[in-house]
């Protein structure tokens, strides 16, 4: 940039001393029209230089404002990084959490499978009607299918339609993703 700066520096000065000698030499033949004079004007080499330091110091606002929002974008960048660092470890922390659930739930439902399977299937089928469906399925599949058909049997004789509902569940298996 500065040296750009230098050249056109140097450049403007020469134009400058070039059109001035003319201009001297020639000022007592001819008087320069209006145009000329403008164009003498952007010839001053003074002029001109004030020109370029406006324009440097306009590029340099320019550049400042500039760098402003780059270290503002990187802040911002940052903390998003920052933010889905934090996500994922949430996530993380929710899935292992999940899991862990999952695993005490199975061990509940493996205990109250082997509670219900040395019930007799009566006092089992009177447990089991006061049950969800999907809860007294989810025990269900942990109990030998003879356990299951037993009190099965005894659920028809009281609520028949709550033991269609469970064998609907036990028939088909959700698909969880």
């Amino acid at each position: 940039m500065k040296m750009i700066k230098n050249i056109l520096l140097l450049c403007c000065i020469s134009v400058g001393f070039v059109w001035s000698g003319f201009a001297q030499d020639n000022a007592t033949d001819i008087k320069l029209p209006d145009r000329l004079n403008e164009r003498e004007k952007l010839m001053d080499p003074q002029m001109l230089f004030r020109e370029l330091q406006k324009k440097e110091t306009d590029l340099n606002a320019r550049e400042a404002d500039l760098n402003a929002r780059e270290t503002r974008i990187k802040t911002l960048e940052q903390s998003l990084i920052t933010r889905e660092t934090e996500l994922k470890k949430m996530r993380q922390d929710i899935t292992d959490r999940l899991k862990e659930l999952e695993g005490k739930e199975s061990a509940e439902l493996d205990k109250l499978a082997k509670i219900y399977a040395a019930t007799k299937p009566k006092s089992a089928a009177a447990i089991f009607i006061e049950m969800e469906p999907d809860k007294a399925v989810a025990v269900f599949r942990r109990m030998t299918p003879s356990a299951v058909a037993k009190i099965l049997n005894e659920i028809s004789k009281i609520n028949p339609a709550h033991a269609s509902k469970i064998s609907e569940g036990l028939g088909s298996r959700p698909t969880f993703n």
